[in-house]
């Protein structure tokens, strides 16, 4: 970056300010860079590390190790705790319980920020708008009698709430389409979508599609016995704050958004809440546990634009391609398979797959997943229904 910036600037053909501004920066800094390249050359564009050389009050890495140890020997210690221990065994000099708690919260980020198997596997997922996901409570009757669902749309690696609304409950999907489409044209497209409803794809999840935005289902989450419950409520009280709301986000938790229901409470009254409760959690004032930065200043715009005009996907030339009739259905070879009304009218793609007599079915880039064709006679009346991937 600093190279090519340096080339734009010694070519002198527009105004240093102009330079700046295309590339981000300010006047001030744009000439500390030009100043650096033009005594040490191209040495002087790398940057220049900010640590300190020295570090006379560290904590030493031997009362590191303990702490991390009393803390791995006993995960619900909170930091206090741990610097009772450490008092017991004599330790010196004596950390204090901020830098314990710091010492924890380091580790914690550096060696959970993504669990074995659950985290992204690739460059992409790590950065903003790679999955959107959409998080809704359950219902809630109004004074006026009117039934509202609250919604809202969260960025799975910065958690910035991209948008918040107050739905009614009985046209939740249509009223959730005509949301999602102004957000879209306002914030641009994500690459995924994560919905909470069932793995059923309906008119909302095919439109979705046709943007060219993946679609993902939440897996349903097992129902927890009161044992269990009371259990986990006794281990989350001794866990300290910023490790007690790492866990919930692990765990799924809805995070509580403060709805007040009182007399002359209407629909507008309550999406007025919670955009003001959109604005703290994006300053990073409703949780506890952002280290250093709140999630506005990690979140960025999606560099991808909603279409004006929704085209059909278009296939390579000798695809087999199939027809979903109005009942979902298509027919291959001499079977019946299910794929959903929701795709009535639309062409589907289908590719042999290594095993036999089975199949992928796609829609444009999407995998909607794969069938069996042993699992049914030719010219049974039975529809195949669709397998995941």
């Amino acid at each position: 970056m600093w190279r090519e910036f340096i080339e734009f600037a010694e070519k002198r053909q527009e105004p240093f300010s102009a330079i700046c501004a295309r590339f981000g920066i300010s006047r001030k800094t744009g000439y500390k860079w030009l100043n650096r390249f033009r005594t040490r050359g191209a040495e002087g564009l790398v940057e220049q590390s900010r640590r300190p050389k020295t570090s006379p009050r560290k904590t030493p890495d031997s009362v590191e190790e303990q702490i991390l140890g009393l803390r791995a020997e006993n995960p619900d210690w909170s930091a206090s705790r741990i610097c009772q221990a450490l008092q017991a065994r004599g330790v010196s000099p004596l950390p204090a319980t901020s830098t314990v708690d710091l010492i924890l919260r380091r580790r914690r980020s550096s060696a959970q920020a993504f669990p074995l198997g659950q985290g992204p596997t690739d460059a992409a997922s790590l950065e903003p708008n790679f999955r959107w996901i959409v998080r809704c409570k359950e219902p809630a009757r109004l004074p006026d009698g009117e039934l509202v669902v609250t919604v809202w749309v969260e960025d799975d690696v910065t958690h910035f709430v991209v948008a918040c609304w107050a739905l009614p409950a009985a046209r939740r999907e249509a009223a959730l389409k005509d949301e999602l489409e102004s957000l879209f044209r306002r914030q641009g497209l994500p690459w995924r979508l994560l919905l909470p409803f069932p793995r059923v794809h309906t008119p909302l999840t095919v439109w979705i599609m046709t943007l060219g935005v993946a679609v993902d289902f939440a897996e349903q989450p097992e129902e927890a016995s009161d044992e269990q419950r009371r259990q986990l409520a006794q281990r989350m009280a001794h866990l300290p704050a910023y490790q007690r709301a790492h866990v919930e986000r692990l765990r799924g938790a809805e995070e509580s958004t403060p709805i007040l229901l009182g007399r002359g409470v209407t629909r507008k009254t309550v999406s007025e809440q919670l955009e003001l409760w959109r604005e703290r959690h994006n300053f990073g004032q409703t949780r506890e546990n952002w280290p250093t930065r709140s999630p506005i200043s990690l979140y960025r715009p999606s560099g991808r634009p909603c279409p004006d005009l929704y085209q059909p996907f278009t296939y390579m030339p000798g695809a087999e391609i199939r027809l979903i009739s109005e009942k979902g259905i298509f027919t291959l070879q001499r079977r019946l398979v299910h794929v959903g009304r929701a795709f009535a009218g639309k062409t589907v793609e289908v590719r042999s797959l290594p095993a036999e007599d089975s199949y992928l079915v796609l829609f444009g880039p999407h995998v909607l997943g794969k069938v069996d064709l042993q699992a049914a006679l030719p010219d049974e009346t039975t529809s195949l229904p669709l397998e995941p991937v």
